[in-house]
């Protein structure tokens, strides 16, 4: 069978014979493998170029017509299989720019929305007029202290607490309802 013409080798591939694809295989592996890693720089990326090739051959044997030439039709699958790579990888590239990009502007709108957020709330804050309920929200708000904390370290009862924090709350609400 190894005297057989690629041309006669297709026709028993295409009948179903393995033995005929064993030597189509072993004919043109090599050759196809250093076209493939002369083109893609990567040994085991060409490997599979041409695995999926073969692969490709077999399931589509009855489709392949007859009389083309055999070598011809597996340099020009490892072309296309690089064009389609190289396609693909510039796809995956530009969407990944994309994501990078979208990320770096949505970034850079939620550090604007939160720096504004920031500024519209220090200014509603200048607007409790009694500064020792001001310390009081700053305190239970901004360092996370609790009511028992803050009476304690101001010397006050924690109810007082309780109503500064209120009457603070109502302030800004009044101020940021616009915001919020």
């Amino acid at each position: 069978m190894l005297h057989l013409t690629d041309s006669e080798l297709l026709e028993l591939v295409k009948k179903g014979g393995e033995g005929a694809f064993t030597i189509l295989y072993t004919r043109y592996y090599s050759v196809m493998l250093a076209v493939a890693r002369k083109k893609l720089l990567n040994h085991q990326e060409a490997e599979d170029i041409v695995q999926e090739i073969f692969a490709s051959f077999w399931h589509r044997r009855n489709h392949i017509p007859s009389g083309i030439p055999v070598k011809h039709y597996f340099l020009k699958a490892v072309h296309f299989q690089y064009a389609y790579k190289c396609r693909t990888k510039a796809v995956a590239r530009k969407y990944e720019n994309y994501l990078w990009n979208s990320l770096q502007e949505e970034c850079g709108l939620h550090y604007l929305e939160s720096k504004e957020l920031g500024h519209q709330i220090y200014h509603a804050l200048q607007k409790i007029s009694a500064p020792a309920c001001r310390k009081i929200f700053e305190l239970a708000y901004m360092e996370d202290k609790s009511c028992s904390e803050i009476a304690s370290s101001l010397n006050i009862c924690t109810q007082v607490v309780r109503n500064q924090t209120s009457r603070a709350l109502k302030v800004l609400r009044e101020e940021l309802k616009l915001v919020v």
